[in-house]
């Protein structure tokens, strides 16, 4: 097995990360240190719940109908039907 590389990535002006390992998608190290994603704070997994409920572990700071949840943030408390994408 090949040995495990480091890179250095930077995103524009943001302070720069490594990057470890050659099968290790580089989304992954992003998301850890770029991202709000999976905090409820940009939207973007915004998914229209048809049934069901669900239990927030943070309050989102995006916002969301009735009718919407976050995947990214939040817990089943029941069974679920989502509206596909």
């Amino acid at each position: 097995m090949a040995d495990s590389k480091t890179f250095k990535v930077q995103v524009g002006e943001r302070a720069p990360v490594s990057h470890q390992g050659d099968n290790t998608p580089l989304l992954t190290t992003l998301e850890g240190h770029y991202s709000e994603c999976r905090s409820g704070y940009c939207g973007a997994c915004k998914t229209r719940l048809l049934e069901g409920r669900v239990r927030y572990l943070s309050t989102p700071m995006a916002l969301v109908r009735g009718d919407e949840i976050l995947p990214c943030c939040c817990v089943p408390e029941t069974d679920l039907l989502l509206a596909p994408q």
